[in-house]
Formats: C-alpha cells, structure tokens, sequence
C-alpha cells in the first residue's frame, strides 16, 4: 500500500512522510487481534422531549473519562468497561446538562435513555470542543466556560486553548493558527459548507464572516484528522449555527442581547428566535456590531474602528417522520474596517451564502444515517487607501505625490457533500461518502494622483483563477478487545487554472497556468483503556492540500502569511504540500481531578514559503525584494498539557500550557509564526445560586527570540495578563455578566499579529477594557 501525491507528469517521487503513512496503516491492520474479551459497554441513547433523536451530544462516563459523541440515531457507545456502576453526563447546547447513573454487568451491554429538557437561558452559550485524533472531545471544564468570556470575534475564543492562537491584522477578522498552521492550511467548515477568505490582502478571514453571536458550537480537530469533513485539512475547525429547536418545541423562544466594551467603544446589539410552527421549525438570528479605535497599554492608539451587521435564518421541513430539510442563508455588510496591519484598509465586504440540508436519521438498520448538503456564497469586497500615509504628499517618498489606491476582489463558492453513516455489524460503524467544491477568485487593483486624478496603474491581482476540488472519503470505526480503533481514507481530484493573467507574470513563471493532481490521504487512531481513570490515544495521518489562488496567481501582491511590507509572486507549477503527523494523547478522569497531556511531531514536505528573488517591485512603496512562493520542507514538534481540579467552597482551579517548535528546513531557520511558549491559570467560583460564578485569569508568556528574520519577522517580549469576570442570572429571564480584561494595562505584543507596514511596529493589544453584557430571554 503507499499513499503518495499522484501528480503531473515528470513529477518528484512519493513523499517519505506518505511512504511511512502506507507501511505502518497496513502493519496495524494487520496486526489487529480477531476478537477481544467479554467486556461490559453502555449504549446511551439520547433525544430531546419529544422523542426525536439528537445528534452531536457529548455523552461521558464517569469515572472512566471515556466519551463519545451521539451520531444521527441519537445513539453513542462506549467501552470496554469493568464491571461496575457509572455516571453518565450527557452535554448538548441548547438543552440542560443529564447526569444518570447505570449499571454495567461483565459481558452485557447497558442501555440507557436518556430525554433531554430545553435550557432556552442557553442560547447565548458557545461550545467550544478540542477534539483527540479519534474525532471524541477532549474538553475540560475550563473550555466549557469559554462562552462566559466576552469574545467579539471567533478568532478570539480560540485565543484561550492551548495551541491555538490567532493573527491580528485590525478591527475585525482574527485570523486562526493551530499550531502553526494557518489560512488555507486550516480547513474552515461554517454549517457543514468549506469557507474562504474573500480577498488578497489578509483582510478578512473564513470565520469573520459569522457574527459571534450566532455560533453556537466550534470544534477544533488539530491535525490530518477531519478527512471526511472535506480536502485539504491539515487541521480543521468546524462551526455550527442556530440549531434549530427539537419536535415539540413552543412557537417562539428567543433573546435579546447587548453589551459595551470600555478603550474599543465597542457596542453590539441582537436576536434571536425560535420555535415550531405547524411542523416547521425555525432559527432567526441577527446582530449589529461598531467600534472604534483602542488604546494599547502604554498609551498607543490603534485604528480600530468598525461597523458590521447579520441576518440569519434557517427552517427545518420534517420529509418524513426520520428525515428532515433544512434550509439557511444568511446576509452580511459590514463596513469602513480599519487595518493597521495592511497598506490599505476596508472600504466594505458584502457576504451572501445559502444552502440546502437533507438529513436521514435510523435507529436501526445497516443504514443509520445521510447527510446530503449543497450550498453556495459569495463575497465582495473593496478596499482603499483614504486614511493611509499614501494618500497624502511626501516629498521624501516616491512617487511623492499622493494616490488614490482602489481594489476591488470578489469570491464565488459552489459546493455540496454527500454522506452515509452505517452499521456494518460486529461493532463496525461506517462513514462513506463525497464532497466538492468550485472557488473562483477575481482582484484588481486602480491606481490614480489623488491631486489630478490622472491614472498611474491597472493591475490585474487574481484573473478569474478557479480552483476546485472532488473527493472521496471512508471512515472506519471498531472496538476490538480493550482497544477503540479508527481508519480514514480520502481521494481527491483537483484542478487549477486562471483565465487572464499579466504579460510580466506570463514571462516570469514556468509551466502552464493550468494544473491537474490526484491526491491519497489517510489516518489512523487507536484509543486504550489504561485502567478505570487513565486513557492513551495515538494518531497517525497523513493529509495533501493543494496550493490555494494567492499562492498559484498571486503578481506582486500583499501575502497573507508573511509580515513582510513586499510583493509576492504566485507560480501555477507548486506541488501539492503533505502534512504527516503523529500524536500521542494521555488523559485521567478523576471524580475531581482531570488531566490532560498531548505531545506531537508534524513533517510537511513540499512546504509552500517563498525565497528573494531579482524581480522589480509593482510598487516604489514596497520593501524593495520581491519574494516568490516555492516548495520546501519544514519540521514542527510540540506539547500541550491541562489540569483541572475541583476544590471545596465551589471554586475550581485549571492550568494549562503549550510549547510548539517550529523549523523551516529550506531556508535553515525557525519556521515563520510559531508562538512562544504559553501557560494559563483559572480559579473560578461557582455556588450554583442563579447562576453565579466569578473567574479570574491569568496569562504568562515568554519573549520569542526564535523568529524567521529573513522574512522580517523580529523577536517579542513575554508579557502576563489577568483578566476578572463574573455573572449572574436576575431572575429567570435576564443573564448579566461584567469583566475587565488585561486588569493591569500591560503593553501586549502577540507574537503573531501583523506589522504596520509603515512604521514595521507589530500590531499591539488593546490595553484594559470594562465590559458589560445582558441577555434578555423572551
């Protein structure tokens, strides 16, 4: 078996990373015992009041720490287990929290149903999930309590795990990094439907283009696991929006929010409503958005300022008494965002999107389960100069006179999957199933003396370049003996090509602008029991993604992933890059204490980063090297832990920390954007009295000396943070939850964040922020 890049011809050999990937999936599966012991299981089956099935609840045992995930029948099994009595708590948004206890006889199967009851106080709450390389939760209770914490944008929420962090450019838009990877690296799943940026510049990013206040659930798959989600993920985060309400439900439940945050004057103002309305269900959601600019600890005012509005719907069709339809769309403007970290700022974005969901759900049968989608959006999007330093006179500059600088870049994306979850017998659950998707990038940029208005330039950025992508994938899960044991695969077909591009872009690049690949990925997982509360899992995958449209077509244009202030040149010929990770998860479960300890290597072969070359610059302004992307190699190793303990009085203590190292082989230096090493401490109270609880937080980072100075990233200082936050229910219809974050007003320099490219400052933290919200339950 070998699962290689099958690409054009004359190309290089299959990698050593799939090679590995090949011989030991087969080794392991043929190593695989026949049968296992008589050991003990409990099935949970889960639904709302009504009797429907609820998929994506998160069913744990205590005190084994194993956990699972319902499917579409509503049903989740897990074992082995010792002969024994065990907690089951059963967690799903949207309805209260069931804790259950059961009996588990040796060799028997327990079955346990359980109804969920509406928690409509909930609606606010967002979830965020870290999932192990076997796709189960791996969450503790300080992540449950991140949608306590008061996250204007999603990249934010992410900021507070381990291993994950986010790129700050300006107002809006934090873009993600789990570890170390980033933009098309990171495959961005909104409702099921595969998410792009919609412009060249770094402005915006998959998940800007979500109010926060309409997600409800956000998991995080860090590394080549998520192969059926869809191509190319070599990590991947997946979103979910207004659920819509069970059978049952009342006509119409909602809220009302609003909240102020002190240093950004930023206001926001919202709702939602659900309900069930002869069969129909429905999901409506909206929220407004402005702020302005912030002021850094030590006294730096940063350009923050922008306005962003949502509107959000979706409705549920009950097809059959098993089966439903689901359609969504959703509007987004949001309006003059200020970018301290791009040579131009914002002038609008306008995102459209739709889709159509038919789910099939079976509680019995060889076929449990389809999943059919198909969705499209679009995005527009312009920017501008007007409050740049371009757009006034400077004698010491060239050209000194002042531009008007206008561009213009559009997205279009059509895609669908097609999914069967199966029981194959003999404890074998099956996903098989099929995903595509067709992205059409178009950017031009206008140039003209803002004194006379007589034209200087017309570039074209992105000549209707297209890239689009048809996969095929199967997933295996099986418990043999003690072990819980998964196998992925996926096959995709990919093409490339842009209609125009310019006459310089033409001669400098080799090859033809079109390109044709087939490209193998797999994984491999297996979870053990070690006695009642330890568990170790081990993942191995291997996952291929093509070059995205920035790094194809891309002439002399802004990158994304650098921090450079340089132009940077596309070539249509760039293999394919492979990301081969291994990862090795240790967790305890104790009635008070939980533990967590995560430890991986990645090796990405044909790493797309970039390498000075002798071509002129587009623009005087620019830093005069103009870079282009390449294949090389880069090598990344990390580790990850988390505690977590009750205490008396109601007061829960968690840490955690997190250490990634990152080298870029090609150029012989530490890879670009790799955050310093982090640690967290929480101590949160929590009577249980309507809803009490206050948290404080504290952050500790080191300095970063190992930074990619060719690239012109430069070394950081640590600095800590404390953050104070707390809420309470008044009454049963309002939350209330106030804050301060950054308590001290330290200067805070994330490491990741960009650089103004006019004075090569990174882009600083807001300094201290007060922060007021309330939820209003109608």
């Amino acid at each position: 078996m070998r699962i290689s890049i099958i690409g054009r011809a004359g190309r290089r050999a299959p990698s050593a990373g799939g090679a590995v990937l090949g011989v030991l999936l087969l080794v392991l599966c043929s190593a695989l015992p026949a049968a296992g012991q008589p050991s003990g299981r409990i099935e949970a089956v889960i639904s709302a009041a009504s009797g429907a099935p609820l998929a994506g609840a998160e069913v744990r045992i205590e005190p084994a720490g194993l956990a699972g995930v319902t499917g579409p029948d509503g049903r989740a099994v897990l074992g082995p287990l010792a002969a024994g009595e065990y907690t089951i708590v059963v967690r799903l948004i949207g309805y209260r929290q069931a804790r259950r206890t059961v009996r588990v006889d040796a060799g028997e199967t327990a079955l346990l149903r359980i109804a969920l009851a509406d928690d409509p106080i909930r609606l606010d709450a967002l979830e965020v999930a870290v999932l192990r390389p076997d796709l189960r939760p791996a969450t503790t209770l300080d992540e449950r309590r991140v949608a306590e914490a008061n996250a204007h944008d999603p990249g934010a929420v992410l900021r507070s795990l381990p291993g994950l962090d986010a790129v700050r450019r300006g107002a809006l838009g934090l873009d993600p990094v789990v570890r170390g990877l980033r933009e098309t690296q990171l495959g961005v799943y909104v409702d099921g439907a595969r998410s792009f940026p919609g412009g060249p510049g770094g402005m915006d990013t998959p998940l800007s283009h979500v109010d926060p206040s309409a997600i409800k659930s956000l998991e995080v798959i860090k590394g080549p696991y998520a192969l059926t989600w869809g191509a190319g993920n070599m990590s991947a985060i997946r979103v979910e929006t207004l659920p819509l309400p069970a059978d049952g439900a009342a006509p119409l439940r909602g809220r009302i929010f609003s909240g102020y945050d002190s240093n950004l004057d930023a206001a926001e103002f919202g709702g939602e409503a659900t309900g069930v309305v002869g069969g129909i269900a429905y999901a409506l959601g909206g929220g407004w958005r402005r702020g302005d600019d912030y002021t850094a600890g030590g006294g730096a005012v940063v350009p923050a300022r922008f306005r962003s509005g949502e509107a959000r719907a979706k409705l549920g069709f009950a097809v059959t008494a098993n089966s439903r339809l689901v359609l969504a769309g959703s509007f987004q403007a949001q309006r003059d965002i200020a970018y301290p970290g791009r040579p131009l700022d914002a002038e609008y974005f306008d995102v459209l999107n739709g889709s159509a969901r038919w789910e099939l759900s079976r509680p019995d049968g060889a076929l449990r389960g389809v999943d059919a989608l198909v969705y499209a959006y679009s995005i527009d999007h312009e920017m501008n100069n007007d409050r740049k330093p371009t757009a006034r006179p400077d004698p010491s500059r060239m050209p000194p006179f002042p531009l008007d600088i206008d561009t213009y870049s559009g997205i279009r994306v059509y895609g669908g999957r097609l999914a069967a979850h199966l029981d194959a017998g003999r404890d074998w659950r099956l996903e098989v199933g099929g995903d595509v998707y067709h992205a059409s990038h178009d950017a031009r940029r206008r140039t003209d003396r803002r004194d006379t208005g007589d034209p200087v330039s017309r570039d074209l950025i992105w000549g209707d370049a297209r890239i689009a992508d048809a996969g095929l994938f199967a997933r295996a899960e099986r418990r043999v003996g003690i072990l819980d044991i998964s196998a992925a695969v996926r096959l995709d077909r990919v093409w490339a090509d842009a209609d125009s591009v310019s006459e310089f872009f033409r001669e400098n690049v080799t090859g033809e602008l079109e390109a044709r690949e087939t490209n193998l990925s797999g994984a491999l997982t297996a979870a053990v029991p070690l006695g009642t509360h330890w568990r170790l899992s081990v993942g191995l995958g291997s996952v291929v993604r093509t070059a995205d449209a920035n790094e194809r077509y891309s002439d002399r244009n802004p990158a994304r992933k650098m921090q450079i202030g340089a132009e940077f040149m596309g070539d249509p010929s760039l293999e394919p890059e492979r990301s081969t990770q291994v990862d090795l998860w240790l967790e305890a479960n104790y009635p008070r204490l939980a533990l967590s300890f995560n430890v991986f290597g990645r090796r990405i072969d044909d790493h797309i980063t970039i390498e000075p070359t002798d071509l002129p610059r587009r623009s005087a302004m620019s830093a005069p090297t103009v870079y282009r992307y390449v294949n090389g190699e880069a090598t990344y190793w990390g580790t990850e832990a988390m505690a977590t303990v009750r205490l008396p009085h109601a007061l829960t203590l968690s840490a955690a920390a997190a250490y990634l190292y990152g080298r870029d082989d090609t150029l012989d230096e530490p890879a670009f954007g790799v955050p310093p090493l982090r640690g967290d401490v929480r101590l949160r109270w929590e009577p249980g009295y309507r809803g009490l609880f206050l948290e404080g937080a504290w952050r500790g980072v080191a300095r970063q000396d190992r930074a990619a100075t060719s690239r012109g990233e430069v070394p950081t200082p640590g600095y800590t943070t404390l953050d104070v936050h707390g809420g309470i229910e008044l009454g049963r219809r309002m939350r209330l939850r106030a804050g301060v974050d950054n308590l001290t007003d330290e200067s805070v320099i994330n490491h990741l964040n960009a650089t103004n490219p006019f004075t090569g400052a990174r882009i600083l933290e807001p300094g201290r922020v007060f922060s007021v919200r309330a939820d209003v339950r109608l």
